[in-house]
């Protein structure tokens, strides 16, 4: 019969050997993953499309010889919106001013019934002087997040204050100076992604 102390080793072994699988599975499903979406950048997202700004209309096709960040939220998040547009916010804000010149972010709010335009210019403003932030009706909304490869949908909040909440997808989108959808980072790697691919794009 094996000690006790060699069974809890053997437990432990176990366990790691377990872990190991677990990691590297999830790593082979994040690479499948990416590569079926790297496949649908270049065949079937993306594209031109116009959205209302408090400054005016946005058209995508203005903006070619420029980056466009393009990402999909609602003002009223408690945390991942803000999240993540910090993180873009602070991307730009490391880069020098010559590469950010060449760099559009914008904000667009699934959530029309909340996020008037005013609200929406204030509130892309807090994360980088250059966010551009807009909605429009939810007809348009679902053809764009459908053009876009995104999502969202509506809960309703019992008891509170709020009404709804909004779960939707948090990815920030790369949009070449083409107006090529050309790579899309999600949420837990735009951190560690963006900056870098920000200064292969500007260089």
């Amino acid at each position: 019969m094996l000690s006790k102390k060699l069974k809890i080793i053997y437990i432990l072994v176990l366990t790691a050997v377990a872990l190991l699988g677990l990691i590297a599975f999830s790593s082979l499903e994040k690479h499948q993953e990416k590569a079926e979406l790297s496949n649908n950048l270049n065949t079937q997202l993306g594209g031109d499309f116009s959205v209302p700004t408090a400054d005016g209309q946005f058209n995508l096709i203005d903006y070619r010889g420029k980056i466009v960040l393009l990402y999909f939220g609602f003002a009223s998040c408690p945390d991942v919106c803000p999240t993540a547009l910090a993180m873009i916010g602070n991307a730009l804000k490391a880069m020098p001013k010559s590469a950010t010149d060449n760099i559009q972010p914008l904000f667009i709010s699934v959530d029309p019934k909340r996020d008037d335009l005013k609200r929406l210019k204030t509130y892309g403003h807090y994360f980088h002087p250059s966010f551009l932030a807009g909605t429009t009706d939810r007809a348009n909304i679902d053809i764009l997040v459908k053009q876009y490869g995104a999502f969202y949908s509506f809960h309703k909040l019992e008891d509170s204050a709020m009404e709804y909440s909004v779960d939707h997808s948090s990815r920030v989108y790369i949009i070449n100076k083409e107006g090529q959808l050309t790579d899309l980072i999600s949420h837990a790697d735009i951190l560690k992604d963006l900056p870098t691919q920000l200064l292969s794009l500007t260089n």
